[in-house]
């Protein structure tokens, strides 16, 4: 699916999956259930688990690689998702891109 595509389109289709479900509680980010396997691997193989927290900060990183011209120098905030973390999004995508 993604062989051979920019890290950030790949990035754009993947946000395109979550979606913000607002109840009494507060919102929750929750993934579609016709998102692609990858994403599921993403945050098993770099977050350990689906939690909610895991989908802010996948999120996070996905949104920031689609927007960025250069996804080296972006500026990450770290309160949402630490730059190591950050990092592996980034070289998880750019090695599933160029499979």
């Amino acid at each position: 699916m993604t062989k051979g595509r920019d890290m950030r389109d790949v990035a754009a289709e993947y946000v395109e999956y979550f979606d913000f479900d607002f109840g009494d509680s507060g919102m929750t980010l929750t993934l579609a259930k016709e998102a692609p396997s990858e994403i599921s691997t993403i945050l098993k193989d770099l977050f350990g688990n689906s939690s909610q927290e895991s989908l802010v900060k996948l999120y996070e990183a996905l949104n920031i690689i689609s927007e960025a011209d250069d996804v080296f120098s972006c500026e990450v905030d770290e309160k949402v998702i630490s730059l190591p973390l950050f990092c592996r999004v980034v070289r998880y995508l750019d090695e599933t891109a160029n499979k």
